[in-house]
């Protein structure tokens, strides 16, 4: 087959298509609604005398291999006062009472938790309480609806968050997540990398959970949370949203023992619009990555890790953090309107590491025509008649642009080289150097060749 018949054969439609990207609309729970508590209704004596029926955070059975971290690096940023309120509402939100709430026939409440010592903002406990949600993804009963009662001369803070669901509820729903995240713990391979054990958590929720755009589009105010906000949605109901599947990798990857948080902000969707939207953030040997398993779920399969791994400068062509708390100022922070009430941050780490970015760590180098890398990549790639095989032009040794011409459209065309390389070296059937089309992913300095068979 001669150079000019390979340049009309092979299908040089550059597939630059985006899957569109659908984020989150936030529910209300981010929003930390905070009412005055006016006395007996919800106030310490008539709570002191209530029934409260204790329930349990995950029991999980960790990997023997791996020692699991319970990081709190929201908890780290917060006063003193914030620190005493998280405290006490971590220990009193495991207390639900079994009747709704007198003046929310859908919420049940949680037992209260009284800081003395401390007279508290509404902002202080909207931070000390997002905190405890960003800190601890298992607790997911929990909504955004809090009751305060402040007394100056006594100096105490109290504050009563509420359930989204009933003990009983609660304790039948931990048991089915209890009994999901011990399954996939059970399946982990000892002897993992931090890498390795990240991109085993990624892929398994990519593999059990797809993403639920009715509950994406769904526009609710109810204070039940759907379940596809929750760990719960993605773990036992196989269907989420956004903060669902970052939750769920924080979950599951701590549990690991490799150090993960959730981070909000917006998200840019290929046909313009922006959203609300949660990724992670993940700490590996050396540094801090971004990591989106929702919209990496949302991608053709050779684009599985588009979003694994990233820097500030490569995440932020498509995502932009919420301001830190730090940045805010207290009317801001108590705003409900406002997108940083809704969505801020407490701790945002430096994410400015390269090493384990996926295409860069995993995926053949071409550093120069010879292609030895590329071609050992092939050929394992041809021994397993894989459907494709993606290439990292290194952006310190070659010009993308002109990689591409190289590869696949100026003479000598060496990717049909490595090709023919290739069937020489396997038997029975050969690549179909005919029949081939590549993807350009030139913000991830990668180009993806798909392979057929003959």
């Amino acid at each position: 087959m001669n150079r000019l018949f390979r340049i009309i054969a092979l299908l040089l439609i550059l597939l630059m298509t985006t899957a569109v990207m659908t984020s989150c609309e936030w529910i209300d729970r981010l929003k930390m609604h905070l009412s005055p508590d006016t006395g007996a209704t919800h106030g310490i004596p008539e709570d002191n005398d209530r029934e409260y029926v204790s329930v349990s955070a995950g029991e999980y059975t960790y990997s023997s291999y791996y020692t699991p971290v319970h990081p709190r690096h929201s908890y780290a940023q917060l006063s003193d006062g914030q620190k005493a309120l998280y405290d006490a509402l971590a220990e009193k939100v495991r207390d639900v009472y079994p009747e709704t709430d007198d003046n929310n026939e859908k919420l049940y409440k949680t037992r209260q938790a009284v800081v003395e010592g401390y007279v508290l903002s509404t902002a202080d406990i909207r931070i000390a309480s997002k905190a405890l949600y960003d800190d601890n993804p298992d607790l997911f009963w929990l909504s955004g609806t809090l009751y305060q009662l402040v007394d100056e001369n006594k100096e105490y803070t109290a504050v009563q968050m509420r359930s989204i669901y009933s003990p009983e509820e609660i304790k039948s729903m931990q048991s089915e997540i209890n009994t999901a995240v011990n399954t996939f713990y059970e399946g982990v391979d000892a002897d993992l990398s931090a890498y390795a054990r990240e991109k085993t958590v990624h892929d398994y929720i990519a593999e059990i959970c797809e993403y639920d755009k009715e509950a994406a589009q769904s526009h609710s105010t109810d204070q039940r949370v759907p379940e596809a906000y929750l760990v719960y949605g993605a773990l036992v109901k196989g269907k989420a949203v956004c903060e669902g599947y970052a939750r769920t990798m924080q979950l599951l990857l701590c549990g690991l023992g490799v150090d993960c948080i959730g981070v909000t902000g917006i998200g840019y969707d290929s046909d313009g619009t922006n959203d609300l939207h949660m990724w992670n953030a993940v700490s590996l040997d050396d540094g801090w990555y971004y990591v989106d398993p929702t919209w990496d779920d949302q991608l053709y399969d050779y684009r599985r890790y588009q979003y694994f791994n990233l820097d500030e400068a490569t995440m932020s062509a498509d995502h932009t953090n919420s301001k830190l708390v730090s940045q805010l100022s207290d009317d801001e922070i108590d705003g409900d309107s406002t997108f940083s009430a809704v969505a801020m941050n407490i701790y945002l780490p430096e994410c400015s590491a390269t090493y384990y970015s996926y295409y860069r760590f995993e995926c053949a180098h071409l550093t120069d025509y010879d292609g030895a890398d590329v071609e050992d990549s092939l050929y394992r790639a041809a021994l397993d008649q894989k459907e494709y095989i993606t290439v990292y032009i290194d952006p310190d040794a070659l010009d993308y642009d002109d990689a591409i011409d190289a590869l696949f459209v100026d003479s000598p065309q060496y990717f049909f080289t490595y090709v023919e390389d290739v069937n020489g070296w396997i038997s029975g059937y050969e690549i179909d150097n005919s029949n081939m089309s590549y993807y350009q992913n030139k913000e991830r300095s990668a180009v993806t060749v798909m392979l057929n068979y003959y």
